[in-house]
């Protein structure tokens, strides 16, 4: 099977494909140079310069490219740097952005198919890419700029011989969002993380804690973070602050493994006879952790 067949401009827009949502093949991206390059010579302003672009080519920052087609900028290099290398396509960088000349243009785009009256689409189809440049031009200087990106330029092929190292071409996968910081939990202290806090203390050599302390702690933790206004206030593992709490120097100073509590031997005789008869309740900390 030989010849040719005529496609609609903006046919790579169209609905039934995915729009412009979905990334581009590198056939789909060979159809849209071929699509938007210059079917007769004309004078665009790059950058603020006056550049003559001829039948057959285009001028576009890799970005803009990356953007059009969904890929990232060093798969867009890659890809312009293999058709090079096939003959499809010729690279200038002598102006101040790439000019890409699809190369037998006019094989692609016979001379009696070129015509100045733009075709009207259906109502199924999408406005033409070509036509959406083509108004964005117009809006000046400022999108000249964002066309003209730096760092866009494609390094001289000729001098170092197209010869590109073969990459993944799958786009990377999006960051994962940051988990986000929460206020410290109330109630007791959970089971799980006194033994886990006992479970740590063994393995920097620190004496265990019983239930007594191990609640004394957790209360000034708790009241401590929870008195903290704004972010200082928030966490995004309590568990971990919890277990840091647990072996550091300055709450060892404060709470003393096996310590007992303060004496209320300046305290009235109210106080000591209210504390006296509270000492003979059994306290649920007096036993140690178990492990």
């Amino acid at each position: 099977m030989s010849g040719f067949y005529l496609m609609h401009r903006g046919w790579l827009d169209h609905p039934a494909f995915g729009g412009a949502r979905e990334p581009y093949c590198r056939r789909a991206a060979w159809a849209w140079l071929v699509e938007n390059a210059k079917w007769r010579d004309e004078v665009e302003m790059i950058c603020g310069k006056r550049i003559t672009l001829r039948r057959g080519q285009l001028s576009f920052a890799l970005r803009f490219l990356a953007s059009a087609w969904g890929w990232d900028v060093p798969k867009v290099r890659r890809f312009i740097a293999r058709l090079h290398e096939e003959r499809m396509v010729e690279i200038s960088t002598d102006t101040v952005q790439n000019v890409i000349t699809i190369c037998n243009y006019d094989e692609y785009q016979l001379q009696e198919n070129a015509t100045d009256t733009r075709p009207t689409l259906d109502r199924h189809s999408t406005r033409s890419v070509t036509d959406t440049n083509l108004n964005e031009e117009n809006k000046g200087i400022k999108e000249e700029s964002v066309r003209a990106l730096p760092g866009d330029a494609l390094p001289d092929l000729a001098e170092q011989g197209v010869i590109t190292p073969p990459a993944n071409d799958n786009p990377p996968e999006p960051a994962k969002q940051t988990k986000r910081g929460t206020r410290v939990p109330d109630g007791d202290l959970p089971d799980d993380w006194a033994q886990a806090a006992n479970h740590t203390r063994e393995k920097h050599q620190l004496p265990l804690l019983t239930k007594r302390v191990l609640g004394l702690r957790w209360e000034n933790f708790r009241n401590y973070w929870g008195g903290l206004a704004g972010s200082k206030g928030l966490k995004a593992d309590w568990r971990k602050t919890w277990l840091n709490d647990c072996i550091s120097p300055v709450t060892e100073r404060k709470f003393p493994a096996g310590q007992p509590p303060p004496s209320n031997a300046n305290a009235p005789p109210q106080a000591k006879r209210q504390a006296s008869s509270l000492s003979e309740i059994p306290l649920f900390f007096d036993t140690p952790t178990e492990v």
